[in-house]
Parts: structure tokens; sequence; C-alpha cells
């Protein structure tokens, strides 16, 4: 494909120096760099693929770099978001991602914007850049996102991971040789949030695997080398190291109309739509696993099942978001049990005796299932408590 950034006509010598191999490289050399330069990139969270992704981007020369997050450092991001340290725990993921990326390349210029993108403000922010690479984690964010893009004709490097699994594509409305394909036109329409790397978990060097790889389609893209992944889905798998590549095809029916869930893919069926970065999976514009606000108590059929299992020796435990919801359980946050702090009434409960683990939409409490059974409990099940929601 032609190049997406004219460059900005010279390099200064420093510039050069920094990025010799890049000038070495065959099929990339001055004039690639001289678009980098140029380039002006926005990435959509600073967590587990927006780290490496904007690392690379900055280090490889990209003239501006903009970081969206409204979120916090946490412990538990430190396993897989390599842009912050355990000294940034509790600063704003974009103020601490804008400092270490300063620190790395002090010729980049860095916005940071400490903002969840939303539907309503998602064309403002992304206007004036050349690029996004998505690395949110909700499907909230992600069809902001690609309707933003799609709307000011940008090209989107899209990409998630759950688990020992990765995905990666580059989805563009104006993209040339009938591979204008947008993210809705393969996964279809906006679905509920589902997983989440909070709920089952992710492999953190994964998340480096397909953050680096965000970076190396956004550089092909701005620059014109190699063959980015438009009109392709690259799927990764942790476990055996392999990638695969799914070939998407345009949709055959009008823009304006919903596209069906999967259309648009040839052989895809709509892989990988499930929630989560997925980005990796923190909560990159503020929109954290199980966003949707949950109001409490639950109904009395909650309150009577959890005496019901009091009576037959089962314990009962809640790790849905609203303590106390369920009358008569023990609440227990997911984090604090994958931490390894038990509530004392756990800690007392038999190893050989049933205990029932329950959230609002069965996400949590399936994690809260996988760590207890690690810990010894034989005989452990869980349920969601809201009808509708995925168990």
């Amino acid at each position: 494909m032609e190049p997406f950034v004219s460059g900005k006509g010279g390099l200064e010598p420093a510039e050069r120096r920094r990025t010799a191999r890049h000038l070495l490289l065959d099929g990339f050399g001055v004039a690639a760099q001289e678009r980098l330069a140029a380039s002006r990139v926005v990435v959509v969270g600073a967590g587990g693929l927006g780290s490496p992704a904007l690392q690379y981007l900055a280090a490889a020369g990209v003239g501006t770099l903009g970081v969206i997050d409204d979120d916090e450092v946490e412990l538990s991001n430190l396993q897989r978001q390599v842009l912050h340290t355990a000294s940034d725990v509790g600063r704003a993921k974009a103020e601490s991602a804008a400092d270490a990326l300063r620190a790395l390349a002090p010729d980049v210029t860095v916005v940071a914007h400490r903002e969840r993108l939303t539907r309503e403000n998602a064309a403002s922010i992304l206007d004036g850049y050349h690029l996004v690479v998505d690395g949110s984690d909700t499907f909230e964010t992600r069809y902001a996102v690609s309707e933003a893009a799609a709307a000011l004709g940008l090209p989107v490097v899209w990409g998630s991971v759950l688990g020992w699994d990765g995905q990666v594509s580059v989805f563009w409305s104006a993209a040339p040789d009938g591979r204008a394909i947008t993210y809705p036109d393969v996964f279809g329409p906006q679905p509920p949030e589902g997983e989440s790397c909070a709920t089952v978990g992710v492999l953190s060097p994964a998340c480096g695997v397909v953050g680096a790889t965000l970076a190396v389609e956004a550089v092909k893209v701005l620059t014109g080398t190699g063959d980015a992944a438009l009109g392709r889905l690259l799927v990764y798998d942790a476990r055996t190291s392999a990638w695969d590549t799914i070939v998407l095809a345009a949709p055959a029916q009008d823009r304006g109309a919903a596209p069906e869930p999967g259309a648009g893919t040839s052989g895809a069926g709509g892989p990988g739509a499930r929630g989560g970065s997925g980005p990796e999976a923190d909560r990159p514009a503020g929109a954290g696993p199980e966003a949707e606000t949950v109001a409490g108590p639950f109904p009395a059929s909650a309150a009577e099942a959890a005496a019901e299992a009091a009576a037959a020796g089962v314990l009962l435990l809640d790790v849905g978001l609203v303590p106390g919801a369920v009358p008569g359980a023990v609440h227990a946050r997911l984090e604090d049990l994958a931490a390894g702090v038990f509530p004392d009434a756990l800690l007392d409960h038999p190893l050989d005796r049933p205990v029932v683990v329950v959230c609002e939409r069965g996400l949590r409490s399936r994690g809260a299932e996988q760590l207890l059974r690690a810990e010894g409990w034989q005989d452990v099940t869980s349920h969601a408590l809201l009808a509708g929601r995925p168990a």
C-alpha cells in the first residue's frame, strides 16, 4: 500500500544516529523514517497491550504519541503493563506512561489524554492523529473507537489478548483494494461485555507479543512498508507460540445497515468476540470488567438460597461488585482471593464441604471457582445471579 504519511523533509543528525538500524534496514531506510517522524499516533489504553505498543512506537521514532487512559496504576497491573513501575502505583496511567515515554525518547511529543473515551468524545480526541492503536478491553470502547475512526477516515490497528490467546488486525474504512473493513464488519453489532483478564487471567508475555505486533502493524501502515494486516485477522496461541491467519472479506451490504454477527469474515465465524483484551484486559478508558451499574440487593430468591445453603452446610460465597447484596452470603473480592486473602468463614469451611460462588453475571464467580479448587476445596460450583447474563 502507499505510505499513509508524508515525510517531514529531513532528519536531524541525532535522529539519524538514534534510528540508524532503521536506516540500514532493507525496504525501510531514510524515507520511511522521515514518515515515522512526521506521524501522529494515538494509543487507546496504557495497559497490557498499550504499554509495549507505546514503547516500541516511541523507540521507533514516531513524532507524536497520544495516550488515552483514565485509569490509575494498580499493583496487579505490574504483571504485564510494563510501562509502569512499583513507584507508579496510584498514579494516573496516562501520566505514568507519558513520563516513561519521554524518558525513553525525549524527542517524541507525548500527549496524555486522562479521560475516558466514549462515543460522545471519541471523534474530538482522535481528530488530528494519523492512526489509532486500539488496545482497549471493553466492547463499549472498541465500538466507540471504530465509529469515530470510520467517520474520520483513520486506520485502526486493533488487538486483544485474553488468557493464552491474542488477536491483531488493521481496520480501515477507507482502505484500498477491497480491504475497507471495520471492527463491526467482522464482529457484528456491539454485544454485552464478556470475560476479561480480571476474571479469567492472562499470560503476561502474551501481552508483550501482541502489543509489539500492534506497533509493527502501525509502522507498516504509516510508512507504506511491508504488508499490513488489512483484510486479515492474525490469531496468536501462546500455548504453542503459533500464529494463524484468517482472511477477511469486505461486507457486501451497505455500511448503513447493521451487519450480522460474523459478517465479513471468511471462515472466521466471529472469532474473538468475547470481551476483555482483552485490553488486554485492564481498564483503559475507565470502563472495567463488569463496568455496568449493578444495583442491590438482589431478589428475595437469593436470600432464600443463602438460607437454604447454610442449612445444608454449604458456604455461599459472593464475589460480586456490591458487598451485602446477597443476604446471608460471605462476601469476598476476587482480587483478594487471587492474592491469597480469604475471609475467615471460608478458611473455617472444610475442604470437602460444598462451596457455591456467585456474582452478578457469573464471570467473577467462575474465576473464583478456579482459584478455590487450586487451593484445595473439592466441591466448588459457580453461578450467575442475574437472569439473561452469561454464566
